[in-house]
C-alpha cells in the first residue's frame, strides 16, 4: 500500500508520516469507538499531540511550530483521519484556520497569546463563518461589528461551528454595517469567558462525533482594537486565502478514512469463511477491493501533488475542489462498499465501517458541498 506516494516523499516526510502512524494507532485506535459512542473530544491525546508537534507542524519556528510544509501537514492528517476522523477535523481547524492566520496576520502580541497554547495542546481554537442563513453563501453573513470609539460591539451568531463547544479560543468572521458582498469583512480574536460571548451545548451528529460541533452567540460583545486580527476590513480577503489549502486537506479527511476501509475490508475478507472458503477468495469481493482500492490510490497521489504547488503560491482553485469533490465522494462509495463486504456485521456498531460511512459523508458537505464544488470547477474550466 502507498509504494508510490513512497517514491514522491522526502525522508522528512515519511518520518512525520511513520511517527503520526503510530501515534493514531497507540493514542487514539484504542478509544476511538469509545470516544465517538460518548461523542467526546479526547483532550489527553490532544494535548498528547501536541507535545509531539503534530498541532504546530506548520507553524512558523520562530512561535513554536515546526516549520514544514503543506505534505506534512496533510501526511499527519491522513493517520489520524485513518483512526479517528474526527479527532483529525478539529486538529486541522486549529492549524489550518486559526494558527495559520494568527502567525501571518497577528501582531507580535497575538502571535505570543494565542498561538503557544494551542499548538501545545492546551486549547482549541475555532473558526466561526457560517451562520443559520449563511452557509455555502458565505458572503452573506449578519453578524456586525460597529466601531463605537474606543471599542467595536459585536452581535450576532454563527453555528456548524467546529470545537465550538469547548473551544478556548474564537475567530469570528464578522461585517460592517452598511456593507455588502466582500467588503466591510473584519476578524476578531474572541476568548471563552468575555461578557456577551457564549455557545451552545454540542450538535447531536451523524458522524465526526468525537470533534464537537456547536452554535457562537455575540450579544453586544465588547472589544478594542487589539483583537482584530489584520486590518479592519479586510478580512474577507484574508478569509478567501487558504481556500485552496483547506479544500485540499478536506480532501485528506477523505483520504484517511478510505484508508481505514480498504485496511478493514482486505482484512475481514481473509478472515470471512462462506462455502468453505475465505470470500477474498470470490471474484465479486475481489472486484470491489480492487475498484476501492484504485479510486484511493488515484485520489491520494493527485491530491498530494498540489500540495507542493499551493507552498509555491500557485493558484490551484479548479484543482482543489476537484481534489475535494471526487475525494468526498470516493470516500463515501469505498465505505458502502467496505460495509457490503463485512454484510451483516457491516451494519452492526460493533464493527468500525459504519462509523467510517457515516465520517465520510460530512466531507461531501462541510467545507463546501459537493454541489459547489462542482459550481467552482465548472465556473474555473470556462473562464479558462
Amino acid at each position: 500500500m502507498r509504494l508510490l506516494l513512497d517514491t514522491l516523499l522526502s525522508e522528512e516526510h515519511r518520518m512525520a508520516r511513520d511517527t503520526a502512524r503510530k501515534f493514531s494507532d497507540k493514542e487514539l485506535g484504542p478509544i476511538a469507538e469509545e470516544i465517538d459512542e460518548e461523542e467526546r473530544f479526547p483532550m489527553e491525546a490532544y494535548r498528547k499531540a501536541g507535545e509531539n508537534g503534530f498541532i504546530g507542524s506548520t507553524t512558523p519556528v520562530e512561535y513554536g511550530g515546526g516549520g514544514a510544509d503543506l505534505l506534512t501537514q496533510a501526511l499527519i492528517k491522513e493517520e489520524f483521519c485513518r483512526v479517528a476522523a474526527g479527532f483529525g477535523m478539529s486538529v486541522n481547524m486549529c492549524t489550518t484556520n486559526f494558527c495559520y492566520f494568527i502567525s501571518k496576520y497577528g501582531t507580535e502580541k497575538q502571535r505570543k497569546r494565542y498561538i503557544p497554547p494551542v499548538i501545545n495542546g492546551e486549547a482549541l481554537a475555532a473558526f466561526c463563518l457560517t451562520e443559520p442563513e449563511a452557509g455555502s453563501d458565505a458572503l452573506s453573513i449578519k453578524t456586525t461589528c460597529r466601531n463605537e470609539g474606543d471599542y467595536f460591539r459585536l452581535n450576532g451568531s454563527k453555528t456548524f461551528i467546529t470545537n465550538a463547544p469547548i473551544a478556548q479560543y474564537f475567530l469570528v468572521v464578522t461585517r460592517q454595517p452598511s456593507t455588502a458582498g466582500g467588503k466591510g469583512g473584519t476578524l476578531f480574536i474572541l476568548e471563552r469567558g468575555m461578557d456577551g460571548l457564549s455557545t451552545g451545548k454540542p450538535f447531536k451528529k451523524l458522524g465526526m462525533r468525537c470533534s464537537p460541533t456547536g452554535e457562537v452567540f455575540m450579544d453586544n460583545v465588547m472589544v478594542s482594537a487589539e483583537n482584530i486580527l489584520g486590518s479592519e476590513g479586510n478580512g474577507f480577503q484574508i478569509m478567501f486565502e487558504t481556500l485552496d489549502e483547506e479544500r485540499i486537506l478536506g480532501a485528506v479527511t477523505s483520504i484517511g478514512i478510505a484508508q481505514a476501509c480498504v485496511e478493514s475490508a482486505v482484512k475481514y475478507a481473509k478472515e470471512r469463511v462462506q462455502f468453505g472458503k475465505p470470500i477474498a477468495s470470490f471474484q465479486l469481493v475481489q472486484n470491489m477491493l480492487a475498484e476501492m482500492s484504485t479510486r484511493l490510490e488515484i485520489t491520494r497521489q493527485y491530491t498530494y501533488a498540489l500540495c507542493p504547488l499551493v507552498d509555491k503560491g500557485v493558484r490551484l482553485t479548479r484543482e482543489a475542489s476537484i481534489a475535494k469533490y471526487y475525494a468526498s465522494i470516493m470516500a463515501t462509495k469505498v465505505a458502502l462498499d467496505a460495509i457490503q463486504i463485512f454484510g451483516g456485521y457491516g451494519y452492526m456498531r460493533e464493527y468500525p465501517v459504519q462509523r467510517y460511512m457515516r465520517d465520510a459523508k460530512l466531507v461531501e458537505i462541510g467545507g463546501g458541498t459537493s454541489e459547489i464544488q462542482k459550481l467552482i470547477i465548472a465556473r474555473e474550466l470556462l473562464r479558462e
